[in-house]
């Protein structure tokens, strides 16, 4: 078992408990048609260890989603329990999408996501302004089969417990 430290509620997650429904983040996805260019712009902020993930693995974020000035659109906290997204299959933004692709598990990084691969030109109003471009600072747990703490983001020793 790997801890991440005690939760506001000191229970524990696992992939039965995270919750696979994250309307906010529904979306446009990756296809084959999804031009290679704008990508997200990518900035780890701490690293993670072992693999990589890609597509067809099942994960669990938390993420804090925001417009470039800062405004605080969606933060998954709130929800309690991480966001469990299998990489390629399940529904989300392209942008979100690519971002978590190369990610080690324990990593966080900041994504900012141009608005092709955000929500496009129309925008998500009243939240989200046509042709908004997005950032998400993305903390991925381990894979969906190891268990953590409820309610933290991972655990990296290395980062020198870091927080958003």
């Amino acid at each position: 078992m790997i801890s991440c430290g005690a939760g506001p509620s000191g229970r524990e997650t696992t992939a039965s408990q995270a919750r696979g429904d994250d309307p906010w983040l529904v979306g446009a996805r990756c296809g084959p048609d999804t031009p290679a260019e704008p990508a997200p712009r990518i900035e780890v902020l701490a690293a993670g260890s072992g693999p990589p993930v890609g597509p067809g693995v099942t994960v669990r974020v938390h993420y804090v989603a925001s417009l470039p000035d800062g405004m605080v659109l969606h933060d998954s906290h709130e929800g309690s329990l991480p966001i469990e997204i299998v990489i390629g299959s399940t529904p989300t933004i392209c942008g979100f999408e690519r971002a978590l692709v190369g990610m080690r598990p324990g990593e966080q990084r900041r994504a900012s996501v141009p608005w092709p691969l955000a929500f496009g030109e129309p925008g998500r109003p009243p939240e989200i302004p046509p042709r908004a471009d997005l950032v998400f600072v993305i903390d991925l747990y381990l894979p969906a089969d190891v268990l953590v703490d409820h309610g933290m983001p991972p655990t990296n020793p290395a980062a020198g417990g870091r927080r958003r």
